[in-house]
């Protein structure tokens, strides 16, 4: 299946705060974050983000317990047989937001696909969390 080479790429969040119990909660957040950036009209989150069931997320964080950067990937799984903006960066923030709140690289900058095979199921892409600071 051909899957987007690039997602959310122009959406601004930070992964600091807290998880968040619910996507309702976390879309006003998003909408406020962006509101305040004056980016309101890149974020649309009902707005289809990829085509698939599962989705492995590949980042990065600092660890000081290794003394050296960790890449770490986990999945996601989709409520329907497609991501929404909102469900994905929500399921990447409440996953990985207790890792990055205290980085220097806790800002979002998209998702990468990585083209080579996904070493965490057959079935799903792989995508890269690409972190700012």
């Amino acid at each position: 299946m051909n899957y987007p080479k690039e997602i959310m790429h122009d959406v601004a969040w930070s992964f600091v705060g807290m998880q968040y119990r619910s996507q309702k909660q976390f879309i006003e957040a998003v909408n406020d974050y962006n509101e305040k950036l004056g980016t309101t009209g890149r974020w649309n989150p009902y707005a289809t983000a990829i085509q698939c069931k599962e989705v492995t997320i590949q980042y990065s964080y600092w660890s000081d317990e290794e003394d050296e950067e960790v890449e770490e990937d986990f999945n996601l799984v989709s409520t329907t047989s497609a991501f929404t903006n909102a469900e994905l960066l929500f399921g990447i923030h409440n996953f990985v937001v207790d890792k990055l709140k205290h980085e220097d690289n806790h800002f979002f900058e998209g998702l990468t696909l990585w083209e080579g095979e996904n070493p965490s199921s057959l079935n799903a892409p792989f995508y890269f969390l690409m972190q700012g600071n």
